[in-house]
């Protein structure tokens, strides 16, 4: 198993509601721990899957300007949030 993404739950609950295919990626493998959401990996190609897709999110996110949209810079902090935040202890209690 590789790090886990790890979300804050405003950020993931909207991700749920603008994104849900999106969301659809990572709804079987959550676990609630406190105001953030854990996302387990188990292996590289499985966050290349994920990683693809955040791309996917935002080229859809894309002004006529080539400029992100509002919606994309704040896809692209909770995503950043969530997979810069250091590997942390988890467990399914």
């Amino acid at each position: 198993m590789i790090r886990p993404l790890i979300f804050r739950e405003k950020d993931f609950n909207w991700i749920k509601v603008k994104y849900p295919d999106f969301f659809e990626l990572l709804k079987k493998k959550v676990i609630y721990k406190n105001d953030e959401i854990y996302i387990n990996l188990e292996d590289q190609s499985e966050y290349d899957i994920i990683f693809e897709a955040v791309g996917d999110v935002l080229m859809c996110e894309v002004s006529q300007t080539g400029d992100l949209t509002k919606d994309g810079f704040r896809f692209e902090e909770a995503w950043d949030y969530a997979d810069a935040v250091p590997n942390k202890e988890i467990s399914n209690e």
